[in-house]
């Protein structure tokens, strides 16, 4: 994908998701389970519906949420 990001455009439209859904990078157990709370809302709804338009939001929400219980595992 060649296409140059107009930032112009972008700020305000994450800008304007945060709002909506806190999507970032989870730093807290706070963080931990607002994501949890996101993604069983989003499953919800989208349930395992490929073609659901949020579907690539559920599949982002548990990437950041595995990447944090990944990195969070009490050692052995």
């Amino acid at each position: 994908m060649n296409s140059a990001i107009d930032v112009q455009q972008l700020v305000p439209a994450w800008q304007s998701l945060q709002t909506l859904a806190p999507v970032h990078h989870i730093d807290s157990e706070v963080d931990y389970e607002q994501a949890i709370t996101l993604l069983n809302n989003l499953l919800d709804i989208v349930r395992d519906d490929a073609t659901h338009p949020l579907y690539s939001l559920v599949a982002v929400i548990g990437d950041l949420i595995e990447a944090y219980e990944i990195s969070h595992e009490p050692l052995a």
